[in-house]
């Protein structure tokens, strides 16, 4: 071949080489962008020092989430090792189309991020952390129309209570006793009865005002530490003695009668103190079941020893004194002094005025006793209606 056939055969593949390389440009331009990420259109070759070889990227289930950061799109590589090296218009292509998928997905992570910031949660929406039976409760709760309040104290009896309720209940009468005693034998009562119009005189010369002084010595003697000797040293003007010797012994046995009443009163108001501040405690009994049933006893025993009274007092007044006194030391005759300063009508008068004032008491500490009922009567209902609830 000459030398001139040579260059002719040279300038024609030229031509046709510019030719076809112009026709794959226009073809890479008008393809599709997802044409970049397809292997069978990709037209770089596969370096194996400089590219890692791309792992088979796992499978996402449906919960994962979006990814919201750069997403990096890596060249797709020719499973040809054969395959002619990319030109500069495909890798202007396949970097554009790059490009715009980053945006893309850049752009969705944004809207995805946004609607998650705006969403709210609806109004009716419960945590998981409280139980089924903790929201049926609160619940319940904020739509209850009741008033009341749910948490009723429940009043507890113990053995404890019991014993003071019946403590109290046997006290009163004692209690209730000694101060009607105390009351007949005073110096006020004295006054009233020896000057009170209708109290029969005394027929040995005893004045109103000598009655008074003798008595007043006979009080004080009752309610003092002396012995018998306090009342022996009292004399007439005319230095005889006021009180033989079966009279001081009589005298010396009411005070022990009356001393031992007073302590039997004592203990009973001490130990109902104590039980009271026991059962008055927070949920206790109190002591109103006490004083109630202490006022009825009293009330049901002075009303039967009414009847006993009226129905005979000759029989009742000796059947008391032999009972408290042994026979013969209380029975004196009609001119010894404490006939004279006490007679017959002086005792049926501390009998009513003893006896009225034990039950004015009761009925004062049976009305007393209803303290704050309709407070506990409503709370026994709370307590019943809160049972009947659950």
């Amino acid at each position: 071949m000459s030398r001139d056939e040579k260059n002719e055969t040279e300038d024609l593949l030229s031509r046709r080489m510019s030719s076809g390389s112009a026709s794959a440009a226009e073809k890479q331009s008008q393809a599709p962008l997802e044409a970049a990420n397809d292997p069978s259109t990709d037209t770089e070759a596969f370096d194996p020092i400089t590219d890692p070889i791309a792992e088979d990227a796992p499978e996402h289930s449906a919960d994962a989430k979006p990814s919201t950061g750069p997403v990096r799109v890596a060249p797709a590589h020719s499973t040809s090792p054969h395959s002619p090296p990319a030109t500069a218009s495909t890798r202007t292509a396949e970097q554009n189309a790059a490009q715009k998928s980053a945006g893309t997905d850049s752009a969705a992570a944004a809207s995805t991020a946004d609607t998650g910031a705006t969403r709210e949660a609806p109004q009716n929406a419960r945590t998981a952390v409280m139980s089924e039976a903790d929201w049926a409760a609160v619940s319940k709760a904020a739509t209850s129309t009741d008033a009341r309040d749910p948490e009723v104290p429940e009043r507890r009896r113990s053995v404890l209570d019991v014993i003071g309720t019946i403590w109290i209940m046997l006290a009163t009468p004692f209690v209730l006793l000694a101060l009607a005693v105390r009351f007949v034998a005073s110096g006020i009562f004295l006054k009233f009865e020896y000057f009170r119009p209708g109290f029969p005189a005394d027929q040995f010369g005893f004045s109103a005002a000598d009655r008074e002084h003798y008595g007043t010595y006979v009080i004080d003697y009752l309610h003092n530490f002396d012995s018998r000797r306090y009342l022996a040293d009292i004399v007439m003007p005319n230095g005889e003695p006021i009180f033989i010797s079966d009279e001081l012994s009589h005298m010396a046995d009411v005070k022990g009668l009356i001393s031992l009443l007073y302590l039997v009163a004592l203990v009973g108001i001490i130990g109902s103190v104590l039980f009271g501040i026991y059962m008055c405690r927070k949920n206790g009994s109190g002591i109103h079941a006490g004083v109630r049933l202490g006022s009825i006893f009293s009330i049901i025993f002075m009303a039967a020893v009414a009847v006993v009274a009226v129905l005979g007092w000759d029989s009742f007044f000796r059947g008391f004194h032999k009972v408290f006194f042994a026979d013969g030391t209380w029975e004196f005759y009609a001119d010894d002094s404490l006939i004279r300063l006490f007679p017959p009508q002086f005792w049926v008068d501390a009998g009513i005025a003893g006896g009225g004032l034990f039950v004015l008491l009761a009925i004062i500490l049976f009305l007393l006793s209803f303290t704050g009922h309709r407070k506990r009567r409503a709370l026994r209902k709370a307590r019943k209606d809160a049972a009947a609830e659950v």
